[in-house]
């Protein structure tokens, strides 16, 4: 046998004979704690997913008590879906019914073209003293300093980086016969708000400080204020008699129309968002004849919450089943029986007032015999299309089945609910006992030292006896 280094010197294995006692005495005792340190651990997950049931579940029961949820609109338009016309949408606002639109004109910005055969190149430069180019559409506009000797192609990348730009692109367009024309667009909508582009070139009284500008430059513009090709800012311009820009009309910003149930509606921009309460309209393309749109109540979302409140009730409704099951960590557990107890009488309740709808059960819902709930659909389509003036009462409110269910709930969640005051509770007593646990561990560790202590003395001892004993051995034999 061996033995360990605390009997070495006596050959007795105190080492082993130390480790046996502190063994008899921590062992059971550090796994009757671990255990009960396990088992809360196991609580505590378990309330963990039941706390996360709930809180699902709390908020599709929050949709479902939600007033709002019943006054949304829905808005139908009669068109194909790869040739639409318009876009409707409806709040809550608008009126159920039926409309006519047509779209008679849609709203644009406008295109101002430069003169043909004006420029010839992107580098032809358009302005030798500089100055100030104003862009203008309707309440919009923006001014750009156009240094000297500035060329088509810079003017371009000029206009499009402003940072003041409101909308307005320039292009350079070769049109393949020799002709490049300058292209300035706006997308400022509606009549009135056509581009206009002015230019106040630089006072000459200010070219004698330019640099850019050799002095032989700065002469010929004292006596012309065009280059040598002849062009000057007024060839990018719309205002005078100069002007090398033009706004056709055709190109020309517009209104867009429509007509509402034979009324002729006018407006700035395509989405017509005032013409009819509670409808904006977006005039997307033209119309040959009157597009019918139907403004209805939202009974999809209504029937896709009640649903969805369905799905996540039978979800808690098994969570809470697995967890207090037989056998399960939270089995007789106070808090789970009276939870299932209150959400199945909050479904029993009666609502005798609210007409043909009694109870949710009325829309085609069914409880089993396991608690979960199931739906008739096409029972839940037809309550919902003969009766939905019924379900505020039914759902909302003190007397509603969801505003039953919001209060119940509310007990259970939150810093302050049941379900949190349980944890804590089992959270503490998880620390006490690791406290505990600790502190028993620190008297074994004092305990073993102790041990150690009286075993090395022995040791001690032992090791003399022997010494002392082959010495009288050793002298009996030399007798």
């Amino acid at each position: 046998m061996a033995v360990g280094s605390l009997g070495a010197g006596s050959g007795v294995d105190l080492e082993s004979l130390v480790n046996k006692m502190v063994s008899a005495q921590r062992d059971d005792k550090v796994k009757l704690y671990k255990n009960t340190i396990q088992g809360y651990d196991s609580k505590l997950s378990a309330l963990g997913s039941v706390g996360s049931a709930i809180d699902t579940f709390k908020s599709t029961v929050e949709k479902l008590n939600d007033s709002d949820l019943f006054t949304g609109r829905n808005a139908i338009v009669d068109q194909p879906d790869d040739k639409k016309v318009l876009d409707v949408s409806a709040d809550r606002n608008s009126s159920n019914g039926s409309y006519e639109i047509s779209v008679n004109q849609t709203a644009k910005g406008s295109r101002a073209l430069s003169t043909p055969g004006l420029f010839s190149s992107a580098d032809d430069v358009i302005t030798a003293r500089g100055g100030k180019l104003t862009f203008s559409a309707g309440d919009k506009s923006f001014t750009l300093d156009v240094p000297p000797k500035t060329t088509l192609s810079q003017l371009r990348k000029q206009i499009n980086s402003a940072e003041d730009n409101f909308g307005v692109s320039a292009n350079l367009v070769d049109n393949g016969e020799g002709n490049l024309f300058f292209t300035i667009t706006s997308d400022k909508e509606g009549d009135g708000s056509s581009l206009r582009i002015s230019n106040v070139p630089t006072p000459l009284s200010q070219l004698a400080i330019s640099d850019s500008l050799t002095q032989d430059e700065k002469d010929a513009l004292e006596k012309a204020p065009t280059n040598a090709s002849g062009l000057s800012l007024d060839s990018v311009s719309t205002e005078g008699l100069s002007a090398g820009m033009s706004v056709s009309l055709n190109d020309q910003a517009r209104d867009a129309v429509i007509t509402v149930d034979g009324i002729q509606i006018r407006n700035d921009s395509n989405t017509f968002d005032k013409a009819v309460s509670g409808l904006s309209i977006d005039a997307l393309a033209l119309t040959t004849k009157p597009t019918k749109v139907d403004v209805s109540y939202d009974e999809e979302t209504v029937k896709e919450t009640i649903k969805s409140f369905v799905s996540s009730y039978n979800d808690l409704v098994g969570v809470l089943g697995r967890s207090a099951a037989k056998g399960s960590v939270l089995n007789g557990n106070s808090m789970i029986r009276n939870l299932q107890s209150s959400m199945t009488s909050s479904f029993m309740m009666s609502h005798s007032d609210t007409g043909k709808l009694g109870s949710v059960f009325d829309l085609g819902l069914k409880m089993g015999s396991k608690g979960t709930l199931s739906i008739n659909e096409a029972k839940l389509d037809k309550a919902i299309s003969q009766n939905y003036d019924e379900l505020p009462d039914l759902f909302t409110g003190t007397g509603g089945v969801a505003g039953s269910l919001d209060k119940l709930l509310n007990s259970y969640t939150g810093r302050d609910g049941m379900n949190q005051a349980l944890r804590d509770s089992i959270q503490k007593s998880k620390d006490n006992t690791e406290e505990t646990l600790q502190s028993y561990e620190d008297r074994m560790t004092k305990y073993e030292a102790s041990l150690r202590d009286k075993f090395t003395n022995l040791g001690s001892q032992l090791s003399n006896m022997k010494a002392q004993g082959n010495y009288l051995n050793s002298t009996l034999n030399n007798l």
